[in-house]
Order: C-alpha cells, then structure tokens, then sequence
C-alpha cells in the first residue's frame, strides 16, 4: 500500500487465560510510527461480553499506548472451545486542534482515510501436567485406579443384574474419563463419561438387561474400556468430544458370570435365632460354574439306583429263607415269621 502506517498493533491475536467464572484480562499495544498525532478507536462484535479500557484516544508521535481488554467471567465453555468474537482498531490522522470528543464523532464522518485491523479472539487453556514421579522415571504416571479388575454379574435368568466398579483419582489433576463397552445394547452405564476431582473417587454402575437364555459354554466375552486424559479446570461434561480420548491413558475390564446353585435355606437354630444354610463357596471352589438343578438330579437318580439294590437283595434273601424254612416250621409259622421280618426292615428304613 501507498498510504503509510499509523499505527502498529501487537500482538495480532487477542489470547485469554479462559477460567470457568473468572475474569480474564490481555493487553494491546499501539506504537505510533509517524510524525502525527494518531487517533484510534476500539471496537467489538461483542460489547457486552468485553470492557476496553480507553476505547477511543490519542497517541502521540513515536509513542506508545496500552489497552487493557477485559472479558467478563464465562458461566459455560464455548463449543469446542472455540471463540467467534473480533475486534477491530480504527486510526485516523485528526486535525492540529482537535479533541477527544472531536475524535468520536471523526469515525463517523465519511470522506476520512481511516485505517483499520482486525484482531481474533482466541481462548488459552492450558493443559494441566501431572506431577513428575519422585524417582525420575519418564514413564507417564498412572491416573486413574480402576477396582475390581472384573466386572462380576451373579447370572440368573429373566432378571436385570447389576455391579459397580470404582475410579480412583491418584494425582493431583482433574482427570476426565469415558467407559464403553463391546455390547452397547446389553449394558447400561451410569455415568459413562465424567471428570474425578483430584485425590477423590467416583462410583460406576454398570446394568445389565434381562437374559432369556444362557450364554455358550457358561462363559462371556463381553468387555469394557475405560478411558482417561487430564482434563482442563473449565471443561464440563458436556465439552468432552469424542476426539479427546485419541491419545489417553486405558484399562480394559473382563466380564465373568457368577452361577448359583440355589438360593440359601433357613434354619432356626435351638436359640431361636436364624442362619444361612449355603454350601455357595464351597461349591464355587470346586466348581464355580454349576447350572441350576444339576445337583438335585444328580442325588434323584443316586437315590433310585440304590433302591433297586436294596430291592434285589432284600428278594434274594427272602428267597432262601423260603427255601430252608419252608420243610421245617410250617406254611403258617413260616408266613408270620415274614410278617415280623418285614415289619423289621420297614422300621429300618424308616431311620
């Protein structure tokens, strides 16, 4: 251009420190480089979001002059961050005897070479880095600690089921984490994506819907991913996009089922009081995955053989006793004495 500069303008990009509620403050610098007295003028798309401190004045030839912008604290994050907001500085070379009240209505007027620029806004967050590890170690630390390393559901049919798992926060930062699953339509997570404060924990619960029939081979291959990243002191659940977590720190949780035999009996003891009758642990030690039922079938048909085997042997007997006695007490004698020996062996079995 052929016109000549009046004014410099540093820096080109308005940067704030963006806090959640907080005020934030950044400076322009206007470096008059001519012979002239310069006017200027500040402007904004965004008034009231935005107070400048000496918006319209005079600059002295080779001189400078701070402005001070300050925004107004935020109650939310923009989306993503990201600021739409302009400023534009406006320079005019006025009149030997002209005012600063001369100089408001001098923009306005029309047929004066004004020169002007625009400046963006730009919001500064600044991630925070978690502590270094005492030993030196370069390897990054962990940030979250996830317990139990499985996720246990006690299986049972037509029935939601239910576990919970519990991220620890063990540094110093906010950490943001994210939960998924390989099977969305089964499970129901609550929350799936949220921030732990520093040092502090937060509960998961993890829902699982109604099963109608048992899985293959009694075993399940469903998993989850638990995802987390140092999260920004301004950032809300709902800032989190999907591509936060592309490089962040994961831990992958293995889904196993737990079968009960039967629910636990009722015993009153001689005191009155009640107990738990269940051989759970035991049972579970041996064989964790035991199907409903399978037990009382087996212990029916042990029953079955061995009356057949009593049966038998009681037939046996009375065959020979039937032999031997026969010739020597009598039809009559020898029915009684049937009669008695039956009579013994039913109250026997009876015990």
């Amino acid at each position: 251009m052929s016109t000549e500069e009046l004014l410099k303008i540093e820096p080109s990009v308005l940067t704030f420190q963006f806090e959640l509620n907080k005020q934030a403050s950044c400076s322009i610098r206007l470096s008059n480089n001519t012979q002239k007295r310069v006017a200027f003028k500040v402007m904004t798309t965004n008034p009231k979001k935005y107070w400048v401190q000496f918006n319209v004045g005079i600059i002295s030839p080779r001189s400078t002059k701070d402005i001070t912008v300050t925004m107004q604290s935020q109650k939310k994050a923009p989306p993503s961050m990201q600021c739409k907001d302009k400023f534009l500085i406006q320079s005019i070379v006025p009149s030997s005897g002209a005012t600063v009240e001369d100089f408001r209505s001098l923009f306005n007027k029309e047929g004066h070479p004004i020169q002007k620029c625009k400046l963006e806004v730009v919001y500064n967050i600044v991630p925070q880095v978690p502590s270094s590890i005492p030993d030196g170690s370069t390897r990054a630390r962990k940030l979250l600690d996830v317990k139990p390393s499985k996720l246990h559901f006690p299986f049972e049919l037509n029935k939601e089921l239910s576990c919970s798992f519990q991220l620890s926060n063990v540094t110093e930062n906010r950490v943001a984490f994210k939960v998924k699953t390989t099977n969305t339509i089964k499970y129901c997570v609550i929350p799936s994506k949220g921030f732990v404060l520093p040092r502090s924990t937060c509960d998961i619960t993890v829902k699982m819907q109604a099963q109608n029939e048992f899985p293959p081979d009694v075993k399940c291959s469903d998993k989850f991913l638990i995802q987390s990243i140092v999260a920004n002191a301004a950032a809300t659940t709902n800032d989190i996009p999907a591509d936060m977590f592309n490089k962040c720190e994961e831990c992958k949780l293995r889904v196993e089922y737990v079968f009960w035999p039967h629910p636990p009996s009722t015993m009153t003891s001689e005191e009155g009081s009640s107990w738990n009758v269940s051989n759970v642990e035991a049972r579970n030690s041996s064989n964790p995955k035991v199907v409903p039922g399978h037990d009382r079938i087996v212990n029916n048909g042990r029953d079955v053989i061995l009356g057949l085997i009593i049966i038998g042997l009681f037939g046996i007997v009375i065959w020979c006793i039937m032999k031997m006695a026969m010739p020597l007490i009598g039809y009559s004698s020898f029915v009684l004495y049937l009669y008695s020996l039956q009579h013994f062996i039913t109250r026997i079995m009876s015990y």
